[in-house]
């Protein structure tokens, strides 16, 4: 392989890369517990833009919370990481158990 084949595998590479970026930004996801008490709204990058707590939910001990918004975020956080792979692994024609860096 010449190092023109290489430097045009690399820009190919390149643009994956960023049409993938693109399109974590798009990903959006709602995890919950409590059976709805607790909402967290995600984006593909790992951001939360959103919490919605039932005003029941207020009525409980704080720790127990707490424990529903732990519940509620890693709930977005487990759809997110699906979400990636479903949609980043076809873009990128990664080979099955490639674990994306970002």
């Amino acid at each position: 392989m010449s190092i023109l084949d290489k430097m045009k595998q690399a820009k190919e590479v390149l643009g994956n890369a960023k049409k993938a970026q693109q399109e974590m930004e798009k990903i959006l996801v709602e995890g919950e517990s409590g059976a709805g008490a607790v909402k967290v709204t995600m984006k593909g990058n790992h951001r939360i833009i959103n919490i919605e707590i039932e005003p029941s939910a207020l009525n409980d001990d704080k720790k127990v919370l707490e424990d529903l918004i732990v519940a509620a975020c890693n709930d977005a956080i487990n759809k997110v990481e699906k979400e990636i792979k479903n949609k980043m692994g076809d873009l990128m024609n990664l080979p099955s158990g490639f674990k994306l860096p970002f």
